[in-house]
């Protein structure tokens, strides 16, 4: 596969975690080259830190591409956006559910997440054999890297569907992989969670210093949302290995004994500048991004560490006087989404921002709605003094927070074998938190779970994928927008919702690899 080719030493630039923790922020890595690295935990440590950097990789081969921010647009809450119908065509392609496969977006995902994969394996090959003073930190880099591994298949694998399973370093004479079944790859994702999660230590017993470092907890609401995934798209009963019964014990673990609970107000979770409340107790994996990279740029942008999702969202030319740093207008939100949402919800406020409402002036990009996301305003206040400050917002994104954590236990409980009244218990502590006092919440059924993630998880990247183990019939039906041009979304049916494999890399494995169909 093609990220065999990249070297060790390049890969292990401009490491670091920001925020995560003092001992995982590296100084750059210039000399060492595989033959003569990983001899020791010190070495481990870094290549630890190269595995969790790819977290930080919004700009895949110098390609617009934040997770969260394609996954919207991918869904039925956000439009494409830019300043014309010109400015990211690839990106209008995916949301009109007609990408190509030479298109860049799908070849920069599959870059981004074999390049992580190939780090947490180089790392696990190499861990046996260093110098390691105390044998529980090398157990714990070991699951910690299964959970990045775990992390990069997910997505992958929601993405393309078909893809190598790779689980070792190859051999030049190994490149040309043939695709797993997505049976295999889910069993491997299960078996690298459940492995972390009986090696790395309980969130209550991290202390401050490790915050956004993996936790055991952090696998368990990881392994959830893969078993509900796999089981919805797949319309199976179980996960490989993981029947329901120890789902439904992974999350009752989670919730009743990791530490992790919800915050008193909604907006808490989402303080736009400093000092902002990260890693919180809510947030159960956040992705520690940062301002401190003084190298990446736009010729070269993985170096750079910040949350490059504000800049694509944010308001074009917001007048000068207004605290507003200039973006770049992508996924415009829907209209039709803000005027569903009720007015009597607290989160409405902390989700939406109406800069003319504020007599904030912006130069309208494409298919411009006057709605932005609060949740990743772009602020001068968050400006970076060092590097390009558009790529270094240190605004953190909480890839697993409670608040789902307690939605997907309440739809384990309603839908795989355990009881209506958990099921209310869970609902309930995230539905009321949203409500004024005296809010009486209704009896919770499949579709009003569904209907409190559309609000409570509001553009944080996740709505497609809810829609995806919904069924292919009932992404259709959401995600099919025609309103007039320019107004027009489009759910990709015949291929199933799933990304085209790069044609490069179909090229490149001298077509061992087989195109997914739709394409």
């Amino acid at each position: 596969m093609r990220y065999q080719y990249i070297k060790l030493a390049l890969l292990l630039l401009a490491i670091s975690l920001g925020a995560c923790n003092k001992k995982i922020d590296l100084e750059p890595i210039t000399s060492d080259t595989e033959s003569n690295f990983y001899r020791d935990q010190k070495d481990c440590l870094q290549g630890l830190a190269a595995a969790y950097n790819v977290l930080l990789w919004d700009a895949p081969q110098n390609q617009n591409a934040p997770f969260q921010l394609i996954s919207e647009v991918l869904g039925d809450k956000c439009f494409t956006g830019g300043a014309s119908a010109t400015d990211l065509p690839s990106l209008q392609r995916v949301d009109r559910g007609v990408m190509r496969t030479d298109d860049l977006t799908p070849r920069a995902f599959w870059y981004k997440y074999y390049t992580g994969i190939y780090r947490t394996n180089i790392l696990l090959e190499k861990l046996p054999a260093a110098a390691f003073d105390d044998e529980t930190v090398r157990e714990r880099y070991a699951a910690e890297a299964k959970f990045l591994r775990a992390y990069y298949y997910f997505d992958l694998v929601r993405l393309f569907g078909n893809v190598p399973l790779i689980l070792k370093v190859l051999a030049p004479s190994e490149y040309n992989q043939k695709q797993a079944t997505p049976e295999d790859v889910y069993k491997q994702i299960g078996d690298d969670l459940t492995a972390a999660i009986n090696v790395l230590p309980r969130y209550r017993s991290l202390p401050p210093d490790e915050y956004g470092r993996v936790s055991a907890d952090a696998a368990r609401g990881l392994l959830m949302r893969v078993w509900l995934y796999y089981t919805g798209y797949y319309k199976k009963t179980q996960m490989p290995n993981i029947t329901s019964q120890q789902i439904l014990n992974i999350s009752e673990e989670l919730i009743n004994n990791s530490g992790h609970d919800l915050l008193t107000k909604f907006s808490d979770v989402f303080i736009s500048e400093a000092p902002f409340n990260h890693n919180n107790k809510e947030a159960v994996f956040e992705i520690q991004y940062s301002s401190k990279a003084s190298s990446g740029n736009f010729s070269y942008r993985e170096e750079a560490n910040g949350n490059l999702a504000l800049m694509l969202w944010s308001m074009r030319d917001p007048n000068s006087a207004s605290p507003y740093s200039p973006g770049w207008s992508f996924a415009p939100i829907d209209v039709e989404f803000y005027n569903s949402f009720p007015n009597d919800d607290l989160r409405k406020d902390a989700t939406f921002f109406l800069p003319r409402s504020q007599s904030v002036s912006f130069t309208a990009g494409y298919q411009n709605s006057d709605i932005f996301p609060k949740k990743w305003l772009a602020l001068k206040t968050n400006q970076a003094s060092r590097g390009d400050f558009r790529l270094n917002f240190p605004n953190h994104f909480v890839s697993i927070r409670f608040a789902d954590v307690l939605l997907m236990a309440a739809e384990l409980q309603l839908q795989h074998g355990g009881t209506q009244a958990k099921a209310q218990s869970y609902f309930e502590k995230v539905t009321k938190r949203a409500h004024v006092a005296s809010y009486v919440p209704p009896t919770v059924t499949f579709d009003l779970i569904y209907r409190e993630r559309e609000l409570e998880l509001a553009l944080e990247g996740m709505r497609y994928w809810d829609l995806m183990r919904r069924g292919m019939d009932y992404a259709q039906s959401k995600i099919d927008i025609n309103r007039g041009e320019p107004f027009i979304s489009k759910f990709n049916m015949a291929a199933d919702g799933l990304f085209p494999i790069p044609q490069e890399e179909i090229i490149n494995t001298k077509y061992v690899l087989t195109q997914n169909k739709g394409y």
